[in-house]
């Protein structure tokens, strides 16, 4: 099979889907194909593209990170708790500081688990606890500011075309040419797929796995500078929600769970479809409670879909009754 092939299996479904929904929330709401309503919504389906891009490189590899809402938070906070508002060297190091402190978050969290050899599970919910205490320790409630040049920046326009909708396409693209075409992804595509083969090819495991945690921490480092010049502010807890909306939009991008398939291209259809569901909830007026079940039911779905073998193994183990 061709990967041009490949990948139209592997994403056609995704935004079959995505399409889908398109229409029906547009059934339920008049004003959802307004352009103002997509403008919006490029606007909020940003920040979880950029998630979902650095967890779904952590996936690729064999391993999870729990972190990725932490290190959301204190990159948000960061951001809005620079000197200087409203002057050049403020914008100047809104773009440079957050996403040089997720580099080292996730830096930690990969030298940690590639050079510890310690269950990535563990590591990054243990790094969550103290990235979120720094987070709260840098703004202990929310608050702060952005300066006035980074939200304009974020809210506008280049020959038209909404800055959100250029700022998620633009780390896609980069993020799929390193999966796709650098050996840097090929590594992490075969440490996913079987760990002990990559490492008896000579793929140096523990440094490939520094690198997936560190794009990582870079990914989320830019969603919570975005966060912060989209709010004008920032708060400490702002990335509770991303950790598990993160995996969701990796799963239901095409990512297995198990590591070494996937890819980055339908982290935007994942996204969308994650996030019209909670829009398509809202307008039939569903409760809020029900709205947390149908995540996780979407999650489970994802995973059988994208990871069967998962399910297979259980059954030949006996985990399923015949």
């Amino acid at each position: 099979m061709t990967e041009t092939k490949r990948d139209l299996r592997l994403y056609l479904p995704v935004y079959f889907i995505v399409l889908i929904m398109y229409l029906a929330a547009g059934l339920l709401s008049r004003d959802f194909f307004t352009w103002r309503n997509n403008v919006n919504l490029f606007s909020r389906v940003t920040p979880l593209i950029l998630a979902g891009l650095a967890q779904t490189f952590v996936v690729l590899g064999g391993g999870i990170d729990l972190s990725v809402g932490s290190m959301i938070s204190v990159s948000c906070v960061l951001a809005a708790s620079l000197p200087g508002v409203d002057t050049t060297a403020n914008v100047v190091m809104w773009a440079i500081f957050p996403p040089l402190a997720g580099a080292l978050m996730g830096f930690v969290n990969g030298v940690i688990i590639g050079g510890g050899r310690f269950p990535p599970f563990i590591v990054t919910l243990a790094t969550s606890a103290v990235y979120l205490g720094i987070a709260l320790f840098i703004l202990p409630e929310p608050g702060g500011a952005v300066s006035m040049a980074a939200a304009s920046f974020i809210g506008g326009n280049f020959l038209g075309i909404p800055m959100p909708l250029l700022i998620f396409m633009f780390f896609v693209a980069v993020c799929h040419v390193i999966a796709t075409r650098t050996s840097l992804g090929r590594s992490i595509y075969a440490i996913g797929g079987d760990e002990n083969v990559a490492l008896q090819s000579g793929i140096h495991v523990g440094r490939i796995k520094v690198l997936a945690y560190s794009m990582s921490g870079v990914l989320c480092g830019f969603a919570g500078a975005y966060q912060s010049a989209w709010m004008f502010s920032a708060d400490p807890l702002v990335g509770e929600p991303y950790v598990m909306n993160s995996i969701a939009v990796a799963v239901i991008g095409g990512t297995a769970l198990t590591g070494g398939r996937g890819g980055v291209v339908g982290v935007i259809g994942g996204a969308y479809i994650f996030y019209m569901i909670n829009n398509v909830l809202n307008l039939l007026s569903i409760s809020t409670f029900y709205q947390y079940v149908a995540r996780g039911l979407i999650i489970i779905v994802a995973l059988a879909v994208s990871s069967p073998e998962v399910f297979a193994k259980a059954r030949r183990a006996g985990g399923f009754a015949k």
